[in-house]
């Protein structure tokens, strides 16, 4: 599977996308819309993450609750960082005419698969 890999990247195979142009132009709009979203959510949990312990909390309890949250929120951020990251990867091989052709065998990714997850780099049959 590794060469197939391999050849992929120097472009020695390649199968060509099934996906017409308004298809392909609506994931690209998804695609858009989710990266939107995935940046308005990051810089909104940052928020939480920068707030500092206010000096007036004598509470533990409440210190407490404010620790844990700040926690959420950085664990959040960085699993929507990953999902921004690819996102953008997404864009990338769009802009590369390289979207919506698996990374493992070379294969078309259906439609169905990208409408559901437009950031998908493998058929739903190779996920694993």
């Amino acid at each position: 599977m590794r060469y197939v890999q391999l050849l992929l990247r120097v472009g020695m195979i390649m199968s060509e996308s099934t996906l017409s142009d308004s298809e392909l132009t609506d994931l690209e709009d998804r695609l858009g819309s989710k990266r939107q979203e995935l940046a308005e959510l990051i810089k909104s949990l940052r928020e939480v993450t920068g707030s500092r312990r206010d000096c007036a909390i004598l509470d533990i309890a409440d210190s407490a609750s404010l620790y844990e949250m700040q926690r959420r929120a950085a664990t959040l951020i960085g699993q929507h960082e990953a999902t921004l990251e690819e996102v953008d990867a997404a864009l990338a091989r769009i802009r590369e005419g390289r979207y919506g052709i698996s990374q493992v065998s070379g294969e078309p990714i259906g439609y169905e698969r990208l409408a559901v997850i437009p950031w998908a780099r493998v058929r739903a049959d190779e996920d694993g």
